[in-house]
């Protein structure tokens, strides 16, 4: 399953529109750029830049537990 980190920003939301309409099983998890979220030691651990949206596969090669 593809893990979908996002803020209701426009870049996300093409994202979302893509995994919608190919039927990609995903989960969104909410990352709160106002209040800095992207910056998080656990969020910069899956996108180093800091930056939304970010999609990490589960059962991708280098699958494993969500960090934390």
């Amino acid at each position: 399953m593809i893990r979908f980190y996002f803020h209701p920003t426009p870049n996300p939301a093409k994202v979302a529109l893509l995994l919608e309409e190919a039927g990609i099983d995903y989960e969104t998890i909410p990352i709160d750029t106002s209040k800095g979220e992207q910056h998080t030691r656990d969020f910069r651990a899956i996108n180093p830049n800091g930056k939304v949206p970010a999609i990490v596969d589960t059962d991708g090669p280098r699958a494993g537990p969500p960090p934390g």
